[in-house]
């Protein structure tokens, strides 16, 4: 961007400014009302999209923080300060979304939709129930001495700070793990993101901005009762004003808003009746027509790479070998899929770990990397017991994976793929850069383009790169070398020597027995769950026993 363009940029930023500073002492009493209107959603809907729109978990949610914020500014108003009201307002808001968050944030899809319009309807009925049992009352007045322009102007103040917030927020380490929690979320956990505390963090964040949002509006009704302050058409209204904007974007919501606080400002006054039906036509044709918004259809640029260093490294033991495990069992519900395994592994080895489909080899690999909790036994890495531990402790403790059905993060570009693990890796930030890593892996030409549009060779090793990005001292190979022609698979194999070569020990499940022998130190055969042969691969896959679990006993 040259000199004079953003020179032209900042002045019509500076003239926006102050048009929308002084609106109030040249607009007229219906203009300023649609000028709060218009800001209270922009409020609404960064704030919902702060949070749902990288992790893609659909609230409807947010009357019940606007109306816990509204009663909060009713209750106390008139006895308290108005700054210890929007204080208080926040409080309830946020201590309300750590209790639910907890909770719901388990859940995905569907569930946590239903979830979030039933907590609407619980905090309501809640509300409903104290004001008749307890105070004796439907509703309360609220007489505050905050005017129409008063109001403008608080509502506009905290539009910047949502939107500052925001910006702040998209440009961290904690934005790019939200858009990569939205993308894949297990493949998020397994590069050292802690995606439950990342989204309830955000979740009581968004929360809060709506909970204030209600506290201020609050005085604009004068008479609050339940069904103004928890009206649910206003979790609906907010959603649609996001996904029609874009709530991909920070700025996509108010291209949502402004259309739709006119539209429905007309719709209120021409067809009453029929708005609930107007609002579901409107909600189809973008999921229809727009699925990325207004600001899709301009092509709106990716979030930047975060910079800052790795996460802090915990301590290590340096005496115990680098990984022991020692009888472990994965049973489901009575059928026993790993079935009392041991074995060690020592720094700068390759261990191979074959058998027949159904032997169990993923699942022992998931219980070593948090994603199953083992039944029992023990697993310990570098001296730690990794049992209990979830996958993104795991990880941050150097033991990364990639698994048999690859997983790449699909809506991140190939560099922030390995940024995500990067960022949260436990290194001092030695090592290998993230384009040093893609350039290792042969994507170095590709960093620019969408995870999505690689081909299935490419997210292999692109799967690998975001391994690699963590810094481990041993990477679990879950079949990766499957799907390779012969040149390609010639390359995988030297790739993963020179690996190898570099120190880095690894356990690689994997059917090309040409890989086995060429990179293997040991082999460990299992079947049916069990351990039935280990030792060099030349010796093991000679073994009557393994011949036998591969291929039938009367065929052996």
């Amino acid at each position: 961007m040259t000199g004079p363009v953003r020179i032209l940029l900042w002045c019509a930023g500076l003239a926006l400014a102050a048009c929308l500073v002084t609106y109030p002492l040249y607009a007229n009493g219906y203009y300023l009302a649609l000028g709060i209107s218009v800001l209270y959603f922009t409020i609404l809907a960064t704030a919902w999209a702060m949070f749902s729109g990288p992790t893609r978990y659909i609230s409807l949610a947010t009357v019940a923080f606007f109306g816990l914020g509204a009663y909060t500014a009713a209750v106390l108003g008139e006895t308290m300060p108005w700054p210890v009201v929007l204080l208080a307002a926040a409080g309830v808001g946020a201590l309300t979304a750590a209790i639910t968050g907890l909770s719901t944030l388990r859940l995905s899809g569907i569930y946590f939709v239903i979830f979030s319009f039933g907590l609407a309807e619980l905090i309501r009925q809640l509300v409903i129930w104290y004001e008749v049992n307890i105070h004796k009352s439907v509703g309360r007045y609220l007489f505050s001495a905050v005017t129409q322009d008063v109001l403008y102007w608080q509502l506009l103040g905290l539009t910047a700070v949502v939107f500052l917030v925001g910006w702040m927020l998209g440009r961290s380490r904690y934005g790019l793990a939200l858009r990569a929690i939205g993308a894949d979320e297990t493949a998020a956990s397994h590069s050292g993101i802690d995606a439950t505390r990342i989204k309830l963090g955000v979740f009581i964040l968004s929360a809060t901005f709506m909970a204030v949002t209600g506290a201020v509006m609050a005085p604009r009704w004068t008479y609050i009762d339940p069904a103004i302050a928890f009206n649910p058409t206003i979790s609906f209204q907010v959603v649609i004003m996001a996904l029609l904007g874009g709530a991909g974007s920070l700025f996509g919501p108010v291209l949502g808003v402004i259309p739709l606080v006119l539209l429905f400002e007309v719709l209120t006054a021409t067809l009453p009746n029929h708005f609930s039906i107007v609002l579901g036509v409107i909600f189809v044709f973008i999921v229809m027509a727009l699925p990325n918004g207004v600001i899709g259809l301009f092509g709106a640029g990716r979030w930047r790479v975060p910079a800052g260093g790795p996460a802090a490294a915990p301590a290590r033991a340096g005496d115990a070998p680098l990984l022991a495990v020692d009888g472990v069992s994965k049973s489901f519900s009575g059928l026993r899929a790993v079935d009392g395994v041991s074995f060690t592994v020592t720094p700068g080895e390759i261990i191979g770990i074959i058998g027949p489909n159904g032997s169990g080899k993923t699942t022992l690999l998931n219980t070593l990397s948090g994603a199953l909790r083992p039944s029992s036994g023990t697993i310990r890495l570098g001296g730690i017991v990794l049992n209990g531990m979830r996958a993104h402790q795991i990880a941050r403790l150097g033991l990364a994976r990639t698994f048999q059905l690859v997983r790449v993060m699909p809506d991140l570009t190939v560099a922030e793929n390995v940024a995500a693990a990067r960022l949260f890796s436990t290194t001092n930030g030695s090592g290998a850069t993230a384009s040093e890593l893609l350039d290792l892996v042969g994507l170095g030409k590709l960093q620019e383009a969408p995870a999505s549009e690689l081909t299935y060779i490419d997210q292999k090793r692109l799967e690998l790169a975001r391994a690699l990005a963590l810094q481990p001292r041993l990477v679990l190979l879950d079949e990766w070398l499957a799907g390779l022609n012969p040149s390609e698979l010639e390359t995988g194999i030297a790739l993963i020597a020179k690996l190898r070569d570099r120190g880095l020990t690894i356990i690689m499940v994997e059917h090309v027995m040409d890989a086995i022998r060429a990179l293997c130190s040991h082999c460990i055969v299992m079947n049916a769950g069990s351990v039935i042969a280990r030792g060099a691969p030349e010796a093991v896959l000679s073994d009557p026993k393994v011949v036998a679990a591969y291929l039938g006993g009367d065929d052996a």
